[in-house]
């Protein structure tokens, strides 16, 4: 997956902004309230013995994973999604 450079970014927050019109402010809360209870419902009922996998781009836009593996405590990085499901592999046949 390639991150998009600020002109993509720009191009389409521009489109979406002539596209919609303004939305009210009271909806606007509303539906900030709703992403709040979905993560905390989220974090309230996950399985707090799986790993946790999240991806973030670095400064260049290279995408990286990281894992954090509660049942070892230990953290990992890796460049590719193959090399997280390898890891996955591994740790779910041991």
């Amino acid at each position: 997956m390639v991150c998009p450079n600020e002109i993509q970014v720009r191009q389409q927050l521009e489109k979406a902004y002539q596209r919609s019109p303004a939305t009210p402010f009271r909806l606007q809360i509303w539906s900030f309230l709703r992403q709040i209870g979905a993560a905390l419902v989220e974090e309230l009922t996950r399985d707090r013995n799986q790993p946790r996998v999240s991806k973030f781009y670095t400064v260049e836009g290279e995408a990286r994973w990281h894992i954090y593996d509660p049942h070892s405590g230990q953290r990992f990085t890796y460049p590719s999604e193959s090399d997280v499901l390898d890891w996955l592999e591994t740790r779910y046949s041991r």
